[in-house]
C-alpha cells in the first residue's frame, strides 16, 4: 500500500473481498492461484498481465476473481485496469462480471494490488469490494473509487482522495447505493474512509497477510 508521502501512486489499492461458504459463520478464506494455473489447467481466458487470482467458494459455488493490466486500447489513456469474477459451471467457466478502468501515463510507480475476502451479509454467498486511486496529472487531486458487487450487481462510491493528512477528501455514492443491505453499506463506507485519508490507510489489511476486513 501506498505511504501517505507517495503523491501519485498509479494504482494505490485494488481490493475484491470475497468469502468461502461455511454455513451459520461470516469467517471467509480465499486461496490464491499460481498465474500459469489459470489459462493452462484451469482453462480461463486471461485479458492482458494478470498481477493476481484469487480462488474461493460458497452457496453458488466455485469461483475465480482476477486483476489484471494491459495497455490502453484509448490513446488518451496509458493502461487499462480489469477486475473479473468467473464461476465454474458443468459447461465450463463463465464470466460474472467485469469492470474496467483507465490509467493515465504518470512516472510514479504501480502499488500492488490487495485482495481480501468476506461474506459480509452472513447469505453465505461472496460480496465483493474493489477499491483503487486513479491519480492526478500535475497538480490535480486524485480520484479514488470503490465498486461493490452485490449479487452480482454492481454499486460504487467516488470521490476525492486526500494527498497528505492535511487535504480533505470527498465521496458520493451512486444512486442505488442506498438500496444495498445495511452491512454491506458500512463494510463499502468503513473501507472507503480508510483508503481516501492517509492517516488510515495503512491499517488497511491485506489478504497476503491473512486479512478479511473489518
Amino acid at each position: 500500500m501506498a505511504t501517505p508521502s507517495q503523491r501519485g501512486v498509479a494504482l494505490c489499492a485494488a481490493l475484491l473481498l470475497l468469502g468461502a461458504w461455511s454455513p451459520g459463520l461470516h469467517a471467509c478464506t480465499s486461496r490464491a492461484l499460481p498465474l500459469a494455473t489459470l489459462s493452462e489447467t484451469l482453462g480461463l481466458h486471461t485479458e492482458g498481465h494478470v498481477t493476481q487470482a484469487w480462488a474461493c467458494k460458497d452457496a453458488s459455488g466455485d469461483h475465480v476473481l482476477m486483476a489484471a493490466r494491459q495497455p490502453s486500447p484509448d490513446p488518451q489513456f496509458a493502461t487499462q485496469l480489469s477486475f473479473v469474477k468467473h464461476t465454474r459451471t458443468p459447461s465450463g467457466w463463465k464470466k460474472d462480471w467485469q469492470a474496467r478502468d483507465y490509467l493515465a501515463a504518470t512516472n510514479a510507480p504501480v502499488a500492488p494490488e490487495l485482495m481480501l475476502i468476506k461474506d459480509v451479509d452472513g447469505d453465505s454467498l461472496a460480496d465483493v469490494f474493489i477499491a483503487y486511486t486513479l491519480p492526478g496529472q500535475d497538480k490535480a487531486t486524485d480520484e479514488g473509487k470503490l465498486l461493490v458487487f452485490y449479487k452480482d450487481k454492481k454499486y460504487a462510491i467516488r470521490g476525492v482522495i486526500a494527498r497528505t493528512p492535511d487535504d480533505f477528501g470527498s465521496r458520493r455514492v451512486s444512486d442505488n447505493f442506498l438500496t444495498l443491505p445495511q452491512p454491506i453499506q458500512t463494510q463499502a463506507l468503513q473501507l472507503w474512509d480508510r483508503l481516501s485519508t492517509p492517516i488510515n490507510r495503512k491499517k488497511v489489511p491485506g489478504a497476503a497477510a491473512g486479512g478479511t476486513g473489518p
